[in-house]
C-alpha cells in the first residue's frame, strides 16, 4: 500500500506562521525552510511514500498588486523547494 500525504498548503503556512508569532520567532523565508525536515520530526516514523503540497492558484488583484505578486512570487519559490 502506498501512503501519500497530502498538504493544504495555504492552512500549513498560516499553522506555522501562528506558531513562530506565538512562540515570538521571526516568520520563516517560506522556499528557504526545511519543510521534510519538520514533516520527518512531527511524523517519526511512520512511512510516507509520497508527499503532495497543494496551493489555491492566485491571481494578481488590481486592488491589491503589490501583495499579489508577493504571494505569487512565494508560491513560485514554494512549488521550486517542495519537489523533494
Amino acid at each position: 500500500m502506498t501512503t501519500v500525504l497530502l498538504i493544504d498548503g495555504e492552512n500549513f503556512k498560516g499553522k506555522v506562521r501562528s506558531v513562530f508569532k506565538d512562540a515570538n520567532k521571526k516568520v520563516p523565508n517560506w522556499h528557504e525552510y526545511d519543510f521534510k525536515g519538520l514533516l520527518k520530526k512531527v511524523l517519526g516514523d511512520h512511512r510516507i511514500d509520497r508527499r503532495v503540497f497543494y496551493f489555491a492558484r492566485i491571481k494578481e488583484h488590481d486592488a491589491s498588486k503589490e501583495k499579489s505578486k508577493q504571494l505569487i512570487e512565494e508560491q513560485r519559490k514554494l512549488n521550486k523547494q517542495s519537489k523533494y
